[in-house]
């Protein structure tokens, strides 16, 4: 099996899970779709007004560990949520060594003007050599690369993409070094995040900086 066009994030997942034998665990977590802050405080006023409110960290519903042969078998329809909660993907790897790893993802909330080719670029400017894919979430884009990331060099991975300020929200990048790990979503609800994230380009040397 090979990245194509059309795949679910879920399938995204197990190719690259599959590929390295030395991966213990995956961990997934529910939790609530809501409007989140920056959306519900829209103006610099109203943000001003609830800047307390900024610094809530959201904690998960529930927690799944899945073994790495349990993960490569997981269906979507086995990922049962009740109304306005969806599950998602942690980046964080429990390996069989007893370390940890990273897979390199990336939540894109660009400013207006920015282009899908602008993504595609960026990424192959810090990510020259590496693999993965871009995914279509509904209302903006997901980064999946396929290699993995030391500690360290997950934090210099997100660094980077705050570096240019229009890519990505500083809220999803702050919440992610609060918690140790990235997460992307995987499933949807009826009301909120409605689109199951699927694979519109496939990102190789060739591609990316096209």
């Amino acid at each position: 099996m090979s990245f194509r066009e059309g795949q679910n994030s879920l399938e995204v997942l197990q190719e690259i899970v599959s590929r390295y034998l030395d991966i213990e665990s995956v961990c997934l977590i529910l939790h609530e779709a809501t409007l989140n802050w920056g959306q519900r405080y829209d103006t610099n006023n109203k943000i001003i007004s609830h800047l307390d409110e900024s610094l809530i960290q959201e904690t998960p519903l529930q927690q799944k560990i899945f073994l790495r042969q349990d993960f490569l078998k997981l269906k979507l329809e086995d990922l049962k949520a009740t109304r306005h909660q969806v599950w998602s993907f942690t980046s964080r790897l429990k390996m069989k060594d007893g370390s940890a790893m990273h897979l390199p993802v990336m939540n894109f909330h660009p400013l207006n003007g920015v282009t899908k080719k602008n993504i595609l670029y960026f990424i192959h400017l810090i990510e020259p050599n590496n693999e993965g894919v871009l995914v279509n979430s509904g209302r903006y884009y997901h980064y999946y690369g396929d290699f993995l990331l030391s500690e360290k060099h997950w934090l210099q991975f997100n660094a980077r993409f705050l570096m240019p300020k229009i890519l990505v929200s500083p809220r999803y990048i702050g919440h992610r070094l609060q918690d140790g790990y990235s997460t992307l979503r995987l499933t949807v609800d009826d009301k909120y995040k409605t689109t199951i994230p699927t694979v519109i380009q496939i990102i190789n040397n060739s591609s990316s900086a096209s």
